[in-house]
């Protein structure tokens, strides 16, 4: 099992653009091999919790089951490809962070 978490940063004022176009594709990626969580998340603001709030920022959480299958979701996904151009414009800039267990059953 592997995670990556992909922190995007938007154009300001585009933030519900960007979710809008990753909920129409995201049901499709769900359904893909080897997929086992497919999100986007903002951070939260409860009071609670001493968070950062970051402007235009977004996270993405996915999980697969296997790293093929993760490469193989983004070098030959339909929806992958059709969410890229949704959001070329959109999109400043993004960081990636691959993470694998640390312990492992």
């Amino acid at each position: 099992m592997i995670q990556l978490i992909v922190t995007i940063k938007t154009r300001p004022g585009f933030m519900a653009d960007y979710v809008a176009a990753f909920g129409a594709i995201a049901p499709q990626v769900r359904l893909e091999a080897g997929c086992v969580e497919y999100g986007i998340y903002v951070d939260s603001k409860d009071p609670r919790f001493d968070n950062e709030v970051r402007p235009n920022t977004l996270v993405l959480c996915e999980k697969w089951a296997s790293i093929d299958a993760l490469q193989t979701h983004t070098r030959s996904s339909p929806a992958l490809g059709e969410f890229r151009k949704k959001v070329k414009d959109i999109k400043l800039e993004s960081s990636y962070v691959l993470l694998t267990p640390a312990i492992s059953d």
